[in-house]
């Protein structure tokens, strides 16, 4: 009973899910169901049996009812408050009818112990437990149906325990008493502590082992003591049959060397059981050594570090479940030129090294065993390091594995270790490959920099060339203006579209220079969280908008890494296009989206729209629609949104307008 009630509050005290207390309900049931039969057990009164034997029904009148309940909400539910009442009506029936002679007529004493002679009503109390049982576990056959992973090995544990605990319970407490059999009430509580032990396991171990799993540790234990448990038994038997009965130092010598034998032996001993077993009756509960091969293969099919280290950190947590699984690679991984003097941790989210993570020096004694052994290192004494798995290649060390202790607390089997060392060799070969990958992609970066460079030099001659005819109209006539104003009185208005005239040409001669010096400087790039919605709406206050109607449908998206600079750039510019497309009358329309978890920018104009064949020539340097554009403008955007990982795409109709969606 103190054990009942212990796990059902420890229960409720871990785990504030909505589960649990109706399984603490559930343990305290048991509880007072555990004191009732003790109690009428020991009765050596009429008056004693007839007591206990109506208050042993209260306790099964609870059990089945938070069972139902639980079985509602197991593993993961709730229950409205009048559902619960409902369930509970039968309840209150059967507790109103306790007290009366319908469910015990009188009690007496026998020689084999108490006997209660029980009334009409008793049989209604058996049909209310086994419907309300049956219909808990139909609830409870479904969820595990209808679950999976983690939440179906919960309800494997829960079933297990019920199997030994309702089918005893049933049996002493409502089969026997019903053929006039008391003398083994106490027994059904007993077996109670299956279900309550088992469901508790399964609702506060957040990763179980397989029940298979469990069963098959549980008889490799018993068949090891049993194995060695004999063996001392016939050391006994000789002894006594040679030596004597009684205890000399010779028998307490060869105890105590058996008992340091058997320290020594019996892990060992357990563990060679249990793997014969698990090879013979168990392979399909050891699936993910399949899944452990389907990685190796994994491993290989793409050459960036990343991408391995990704499959390698899943297979780790999902596949082995290991609990702090660490990936350890040299220093300088990606610069095979430089010499590394330790390993550092790749982070298991940016797969990038990890500045003040753990560091494993060339030079410590784990290296030098690891490339002499040249096999995994087992220490169970060591949860967070329990298992040390080597990436050798030849006489190179390319990685190493440090894995903690199992979620499930399962010990790492020989085929765990020869699995991972098979996953090791293959990574090895892939992570050597990777850095070769990386360096040659980091040269063709640089080399594809250089020549961008090149290019946008190169870009800036034909430039200087081709806008010389632009620069040269304004300065034209700024100068013949300028000479004008000194050769008579000008009055006031004059004076006034005098500087009017002059300001416009100069920002155009300033916007073509700007245009050309952000063609050719290579900017910092700055990046920071960017609300989309935000920077749109700051752009728009940047462009004079006039004549033209504005329509805006700005949904919540996610925030983006970028430059808000150079974005804005960009926004400023496609709307100033699209302003100047439409010639101060028609409508600019500015929506923002999510599509395919990607975040959407469109801005659509009703202007004049471009041809099909000039489509794909917008985003070139130097081209332009209209007879004072340089041409930069779009060739500048879609550089910035690629810079970005993004993409600009274009849809336009000659007379009806111009869409351009920008994808991040």
């Amino acid at each position: 009973m103190l054990v009942q009630v212990v796990l059902g509050l420890y229960v409720l005290g871990r785990k504030k899910k909505a589960n649990a207390w109706p399984f603490a309900g559930f343990c305290v049931s048991l509880a007072l169901w555990t004191a009732g039969a003790y109690m009428l057990q020991e009765s050596r009164s009429v008056e004693a049996v007839e007591l206990w034997g109506r208050l042993i029904f209260v306790g099964p009148v609870f059990i089945v009812y938070f069972f139902l309940y639980f079985s509602l909400v197991f593993p993961s539910g709730c229950l409205r408050t009048l559902s619960r009442l409902i369930l509970f009506l039968p309840a209150l029936v059967l507790l109103a009818i306790i007290p009366t002679p319908l469910v015990l007529k009188e009690g007496s004493i026998a020689a084999s112990g108490p006997v209660p002679v029980w009334g009409p009503a008793y049989p209604l109390f058996g049909i209310y437990f086994l419907l309300y049982f049956v219909a808990g576990i139909v609830n409870l056959f479904r969820s595990f149906r209808a679950s999976g992973g983690n939440q179906k090995m919960q309800l494997r544990y829960l079933f297990a325990g019920l199997s030994l605990a309702f089918i005893f319970g049933i049996v002493f407490n409502l089969v026997f008493p019903s053929l006039g059999i008391g003398r083994y009430l106490i027994l059904g509580p007993v077996f109670t502590l299956f279900a309550i032990a088992f469901t508790a396991y399964a609702i506060i171990k957040h990763h179980l082992l397989d029940i298979s799993v469990v069963i098959s540790r549980a008889v490799a234990e018993l068949m090891t003591v049993l194995f060695l448990g004999g063996i001392f038994l016939t050391l006994v038997f000789f002894y006594r049959q040679y030596f004597g009965p009684e205890i000399s130092p010779l028998f307490i010598t060869g105890t105590i060397i058996f008992g340091v034998l058997v320290g020594q032996t019996h892990q060992r001993i357990r563990l060679f059981i249990q793997t014969t077993s698990d090879k013979l009756f168990l392979r399909g509960k050891y699936n993910y050594f399949n899944e452990l091969s389907e990685i190796s293969r994994k491993v290989g099919q793409d050459l960036s570090v990343s991408a391995i280290l990704d499959v390698l950190y899943k297979a780790f947590l999902n596949v082995v479940e290991a609990s702090q699984p660490r990936i350890f690679l040299p220093e300088y991984f990606n610069e095979p030129e430089k010499e590394s003097k330790r390993l550092l941790i790749y982070d298991k989210e940016t797969f990038r090294p990890l500045e003040h993570g753990e560091v494993i020096s060339y030079n410590s004694a784990l290296v030098e065993t690891l490339l002499k052994e040249r096999r995994p290192l087992l220490n169970p004494r060591d949860p967070k390091q329990e298992l040390i798995v080597p990436c050798l290649l030849e006489d190179r060390l390319i990685a190493v594995f440090i894995l903690g202790r199992k979620l499930s607390e399962e010990s790492y089997l020989e085929e765990d270790v020869r699995m991972l060392e098979a996953l090791a060799n293959q990574a090895a070969i892939a992570l050597d490959h990777a850095r070769s990958y990386e360096k040659i992609k980091a040269d063709l970066e640089l080399m594809e920099r250089q020549l961008t460079r090149s290019e946008r030099l190169a870009a800036l001659g034909t430039l200087t060339a081709g806008i010389t005819h632009e620069i040269r109209n304004p300065l034209t006539v700024v100068r013949s203006e300028t000479e004008r104003i000194a050769s008579k009185e000008r009055d006031l208005d004059y004076l006034k579209k005098y500087r009017d005239l002059m300001l416009k040409h100069i920002d155009r001669i300033a916007g073509i220079v700007q245009r050309m010096l952000s063609m050719a400087k290579q900017k910092p790039h700055q990046e920071c969280e960017v609300d989309l919605n935000e920077l749109i709406n700051s752009s728009l206050h940047m462009i004079p908008i006039s004549g033209i109607q504005l329509k805006k449908e700005l949904d919540i998206v996610p925030l983006i890494k970028g430059d808000p600079i150079a974005l804005e750039e960009v926004f400023c510019n496609l709307f100033q296009n699209a302003v100047q497309a439409m010639s101060n009358s028609g409508v600019l329309s500015i929506r923002t989206y999510i599509d395919e978890g990607r975040a959407v920018v469109e801005i659509s104009d009703t202007g004049k729209g471009i041809a099909p064949e000039l489509l794909e020539k917008i985003f070139d340097p130097f081209f332009s629609t209209r007879h004072e554009g340089v041409g930069l403008g779009l060739s500048i955007a879609y550089r910035i949104i690629r810079e970005h990982g993004g993409d600009i795409r274009v849809r336009s109709e000659v007379g009806k307008g111009t869409t351009f969606k920008l994808l991040f």
